[in-house]
């Protein structure tokens, strides 16, 4: 029998989207290597399954653990007040928050979706939650050099400034990746104004999908889309794993976190040649604007 690993490494790391391929990869990986991980997810018995599934990886791999070191937090992204209630009970439970895992993004079709605070739901789940949780996390963060990775799709679409959140004008494509677009800018902002006290990273992770997922015919999109994913999946899709351990890598490996500030990622190359959106100082500080007014917080 080979002899039992035994983990000493205990930074907490928040994975929200963690029932999702690649924040699920990304929690199987942390902790293994140690981590204390916290899922955070919108409904409890998918949380539920994920430890479950998380401990099942950890025995098979002889790594001995504590159930305390995988923990749940019960969060809607599309509803602020969720956001504000998890964030207060982050930081009631977890004295220490190294590192942020933002793997939050929901595709849904036959929209605009409007919810009743007035936001459409793949923006408000997709950018707003995120960025409110974050902002709300931050000084916590900054006592650990706490580490923010931003997983985000690369297909950049340019922001209607008139109709932000694609309300007016709505096609699900677009509309999806101007949030996944967001995402770029924000990581990139995030690290130009928090620079020396948190470091943040943007992670493209390619294609990840979870084969063996029961539910993974629920998850496809209608019509000719639908049709295409299938394809893509059956040829070219990734298990989960090989997003997960970069994201591992990137989270646990780096001393000095700033040495990655503001930095582009595909799995686990660094990518230096400059990205438009993350570049874009203007356009970076425009969007943070409009999200602290979104969100209600106060103006730097």
């Amino acid at each position: 029998m080979e002899e039992i690993i035994k983990l000493k490494n205990k930074q907490t790391i928040l994975i929200a989207g963690a029932t999702g391929n690649i924040g699920g990869g990304a929690a199987i990986a942390l902790a293994k290597r140690g981590a204390k991980v916290v899922l955070l997810g919108r409904k409890q018995d998918k949380l539920k399954a994920r430890v479950n599934h998380i401990r099942n990886a950890l025995s098979e791999a002889q790594i001995v653990y504590q159930d305390m070191d995988i923990g749940m937090l019960v969060i809607d992204f599309s509803d602020l007040e969720s956001v504000k209630h998890a964030a207060a009970e982050a930081m009631d439970r977890f004295p220490i928050i190294n590192g942020l895992i933002l793997s939050v993004g929901v595709l849904i079709q036959k929209g605009p979706n409007i919810l009743t605070s007035g936001h459409e739901v793949m923006f408000a789940t997709n950018v707003i939650g995120p960025f409110l949780f974050t902002q709300l996390l931050l000084k916590r963060m900054q006592q650990s050099d706490g580490l923010v990775l931003h997983v985000i799709k690369k297909a950049y679409k340019e922001i209607d400034w008139e109709d932000l959140e694609s309300i007016r004008n709505h096609d699900t494509d677009t509309a999806y990746n101007r949030t996944k677009t967001c995402n770029l800018v924000i990581a990139a902002e995030l690290a130009r104004r928090y620079a020396g006290k948190i470091s943040s990273v943007a992670f493209n992770p390619w294609f990840i999908i979870d084969k063996s997922d029961p539910e993974l015919a629920k998850r496809w999109p209608s019509g000719f889309s639908g049709f295409v994913w299938r394809i893509a999946t059956a040829l070219i899709a990734k298990p989960p794993a090989v997003a997960g351990e970069p994201i591992a890598d990137l989270m646990l490996s780096y001393q000095d976190r700033s040495a990655i500030n503001g930095t582009l990622f595909k799995l686990d190359k660094r990518i230096e040649k400059p990205d438009k959106a993350m570049n874009d100082e203007v356009l970076g500080k425009r969007l943070w604007d409009e999200l602290v007014l979104i969100t209600g917080l106060k103006a730097e």
